[in-house]
């Protein structure tokens, strides 16, 4: 078969690419594209609101990706991969489950965290424009647990009730990793032990260590005896 000619026109070849992303999103259901998807200019990765806004920290952003992971009826397929949107439309955020990276913008503001929005795309669009900083699915979910407002909350009943054991040491860099993890980990490594017995032996709160075992469940380290 010859090949085609290139359009001379470019709307028109944004415009058939447009509509082959649109057929090819419909088996997913009406869900709304980003201007990334649709081709247009997206905001750099580096892109600093000129309005004064307060800018998210990356702890701060990756807590609230972990967030819209965790949150109830959330399935990561690794036919797909998913797109992260602000409510501007902008892309936020690239999460591969195949691979379990993920890539995010450097900066946005604090206040745009609370409308972040999750969307399955074909896996095709798994590539993040240029610039964007890299880290994981395991990593996002470790800061939800440590400092997302419901991280305490990821931690579930059977977990405070029932002895624990370590299954495996948590797939991060260990930079994310505190201490007092190390403390945990060694403790439940040695033998199975119970919340209760957990805070006798390490003096932490309620809510820290809740925090700290949601964030050990979250990323496979921490399994009932």
């Amino acid at each position: 078969m010859p090949k085609s000619s290139p359009p001379s026109d470019p709307s028109t070849s944004r415009e058939d690419l447009r509509r082959r992303i649109e057929n090819e999103l419909a088996s997913l259901g009406d869900i709304p594209l980003s201007s990334w998807m649709m081709g247009l200019a997206a905001a750099p990765a580096d892109t600093r609101p000129d309005d004064g806004r307060a800018q998210a920290s990356e702890v701060e952003l990756d807590a609230e990706l972990g967030g819209l992971i965790w949150q109830p009826g959330t399935r990561l397929e690794p036919l797909h991969c998913f797109h992260v949107i602000g409510l501007d439309g902008a892309l936020v955020a690239v999460l591969r489950p195949d691979s379990g990276a993920v890539f995010a913008r450097i900066s946005i503001a604090q206040d745009d965290l609370p409308g972040l929005t999750l969307h399955r795309r074909p896996a095709g669009a798994g590539v993040a424009p240029a610039g964007y900083r890299q880290t994981s699915i395991a990593a996002l979910l470790w800061r939800f647990a440590l400092f997302g407002g419901k991280g305490d909350q990821a931690l579930p009943d059977p977990y405070r009730q029932l002895p624990l054991r370590l299954h495996q040491r948590p797939p991060l860099e260990y930079a994310l990793v505190a201490g007092r993890h190390f403390k945990l980990m060694e403790l439940l490594r040695k033998q199975n032990r119970t919340f209760i017995e957990l805070q006798a032996l390490t003096r932490l709160s309620t809510t820290q260590l809740s925090r700290d075992l949601a964030a050990l469940l979250l990323v496979g380290s921490l399994v009932i005896a």
